[in-house]
């Protein structure tokens, strides 16, 4: 599968005092890039909310390669760069693109599934693992170990 996408329009409220984008935003519109993604597969908000569970970042990485300002559109992408066996933990790349194609931003993500209730990490139900294998992958998507977590 292709990479999951959509364009994002630069907002006043997106640019920092140096006039260009804050950090922030790339991560609100790249989470939004995410909503969208579960969604389209059938898992809004509300189905994690009911399971009591939601991804959770451990780590995030932002790599900042060229300027981004108001105005401009951008094409940010989703990719899974990695995924363990049962699910508990995931990594998630997203490539941001300014129109002329050169890459401005990547942001990689990596999580874990979070009870809400007891506030631990949790394999996922089959339908919200089903999401993430069959989503798009990096070229260098890697199976991750669950050492750290079961």
């Amino acid at each position: 599968m292709d990479a999951y996408s959509m364009q994002y329009q630069v907002r006043w409220a997106d640019i920092d005092a140096n006039r260009h984008v804050n950090y922030a935003a790339y991560i609100e519109a790249a989470t939004e890039l995410r909503y969208r993604y579960f969604a389209d597969q059938k898992l809004p908000p509300e189905v994690f909310e009911k399971l009591a569970i939601g991804p959770t970042y451990t780590s995030l990485e932002v790599k900042f390669l060229r300027e981004v300002r108001l105005g401009e559109t951008i094409t940010i992408t989703f990719h899974m760069a990695g995924l363990s066996e049962q699910g508990i933990r995931w990594k998630i790349r997203h490539e941001l693109f300014k129109s002329n194609g050169k890459k401005a931003v990547t942001i990689v993500l990596e999580g874990t599934f979070l009870d809400l209730n007891t506030r631990q990490p949790v394999i996922p139900p089959p339908n919200i693992l089903s999401a993430f294998q069959h989503a798009p992958r990096t070229p260098d998507f890697e199976v991750m170990s669950e050492r750290r977590w079961i």
